[in-house]
């Protein structure tokens, strides 16, 4: 449902702006009628998006990024999710971008074979270009109801465009390894030995390990010893990707693991070969980059910038098999290198700036402790949650604020939320040391708080950083059930969560009282 667009006389804008004790103190000369109800609203999902890339039909999995300096622009090449039931499925799709704000074009490049064949489902990979600037597609054939049931195939392409299979190529695990599980190649030029370098995913003697071969022309590759010292007790890792960035070499990882940590890892290194040790500072031990739903990721670099994308699933909580629904959409964050080698997960700079018209709004109703002063709020904590609550917004939205947390340990965000707070999923700050994970932690809750038979279901997590002073910048990118939290510039938190669509939202305390300034809301013009 739009909005109703209308204009005012300056004195009634005047007296509105200095009226609405819980609004923005920053009023646009047009503003958008504030929906004051608190009836949650049922929101059936359809379509693409305009932000965080998913095409009109059907999911993207596994993305495989690539930069091609030609045309200045970011093609994402990923597995193309259609749920159709077809006896095919996961073709190679392609779109592309120069920023990661807006795509353009949607097109099969590589197509999955014949039902029964090696192709009847393809996997991950990776492309590169040869000197000539033939480009070069690496990636998996799979099908379960063979031996092996996994090969390394290749396509290649003159134009970006159109894709033809070699087949000639087509290899399997060697001796000693995993035949069923050979995947996921990574290729990439390595300086260290003036070749190329093939990362393969596989297993042998119950370990993960990364298979490698090297290669002068692309063609023809020959096994070098792999890589086994990443400090993974995943079954299997999934989706390798390898890059130099400054002096350090970073390798990128999923785990297949069924459990909380089936999340994209990083290790660093001072050279391809390793040893993979895991970043250390004074917070801790830090080795990904968001939570559950940044699920395979892998980077591309314009030789200034590196963006890292994976897939959020469809799912918002995790199955049978106790894991997330496969494939979803697009998430992409920016990966900034400290100078202890961390990499901090930070919002591309055109998806930042891309939300830059005003979005009028109003605190619509408040519970326990909580002040408001020229567009500041004050929000504490009495005998249980306080909390304001905000109108609902209809349009993608960039919400930005700063939170002082000096005298809070446990506050912040509830989506989807109607009038009694029945049901609706909370993203916690959490920064003592006594939760679950024993560290300071980002939860996302589905919650009931107010209703009979109150509780809190744990659905996603990851590491938080407590800044010094404990104020936290805050940056949360919305559309439809996606929600990317943006903290400090050193932690991403994504969540997929149906009910946050077009419904209420709240700033909320546990326990303590924060102080929340500069909050406003922005559109996409």
């Amino acid at each position: 449902m739009k909005r109703t667009i209308f204009f005012l006389p300056l004195l009634l804008l005047l007296l509105s702006a200095t009226s609405c004790s819980g609004g923005n103190s920053n009023l646009p000369a047009e503003i958008s009628q504030i929906d004051t109800t608190t009836t949650l609203r049922t929101i059936t999902e359809t379509g693409g998006y305009s932000t965080l890339y998913k095409p009109e039909t059907g999911y993207v999995g596994d993305p495989m990024p690539y930069y091609n300096n030609t045309d200045n622009s970011y093609y994402i090449f990923f597995l193309q999710d259609w749920r159709n039931g077809a006896p095919t499925d996961h073709p190679i799709y392609v779109t592309k971008t120069i920023d990661y704000s807006a795509f353009q074009g949607f097109a099969e490049a590589i197509p999955c074979g014949t039902a029964g064949s090696q192709e009847t489902l393809l996997g991950t990979g990776s492309f590169i270009k040869d000197a000539s600037g033939k480009l070069y597609g690496f990636y998996t054939g799979h099908n379960g109801s063979l031996y092996p049931a996994e090969k390394i195939m290749l396509a290649t392409s003159t134009d970006m465009k159109t894709f033809t299979k070699v087949p000639s190529f087509t290899f399997e695990a060697p001796d000693g390894y995993d035949k069923n599980n050979f995947r996921d190649p990574c290729v990439y030029y390595d300086p260290t030995k003036s070749c190329y370098v093939m990362l393969v995913s596989s297993v042998k003697d119950g370990k993960p390990v990364l298979v490698r071969y090297a290669s002068s022309d692309l063609l023809t590759w020959s096994l070098i010893a792999p890589l086994t010292d990443f400090n993974s007790d995943a079954s299997i890792i999934e989706c390798p990707d390898i890059f130099k960035m400054g002096n350090k070499w970073y390798l990128v990882f999923s785990r297949i693991n069924r459990d909380e940590q089936r999340k994209t890892f990083y290790r660093v290194a001072d050279t391809p070969d390793g040893p993979w040790i895991q970043c250390k500072d004074d917070s801790g031990i830090h080795e990904t980059f968001d939570g559950l739903y940044l699920y395979a990721a892998k980077t591309a670099s314009d030789g200034n910038n590196r963006y890292i994308s994976g897939w959020c699933s469809t799912g918002q909580q995790v199955n049978g098999n106790n894991e997330l629904d496969w494939a979803g959409s697009l998430i992409t964050h920016k990966l900034v290198q400290q100078s202890n080698g961390r990499l901090y997960p930070t919002i591309p700079d055109a998806v930042d700036h891309k939300f830059s018209q005003i979005v009028s709004f109003e605190n619509i109703k408040k519970k326990g402790s909580v002040t408001v002063d020229n567009g500041s709020y004050t929000i504490e904590s009495q005998s249980g949650r306080s909390y304001a609550m905000f109108n609902r917004n209809t349009n993608p939205v960039k919400i930005s604020m700063k939170i002082d947390a000096t005298q809070a340990t446990k506050f912040g965000f509830s989506f989807g939320a109607g009038g009694d707070l029945s049901q609706i999923y909370s993203v916690l700050f959490d920064q003592t040391s006594t939760n679950r994970l024993a560290t300071p932690t980002l939860f996302l809750n589905k919650e009931s708080i107010y209703s009979t038979g109150s509780y809190t279901n744990e659905l996603n997590s990851t590491p938080l950083i407590i800044p010094d002073n404990k104020i936290f910048n805050i940056k949360i990118i919305i559309e439809k059930s996606i929600c990317i939290l943006y903290v400090n510039d050193n932690v991403a938190f994504t969540n997929r969560i149906y009910r946050m669509d077009q419904n209420p939202w709240t700033i909320f305390s546990d326990n303590g009282k924060i102080k929340v300034t500069g909050l406003s809301i922005n559109k996409i013009p």
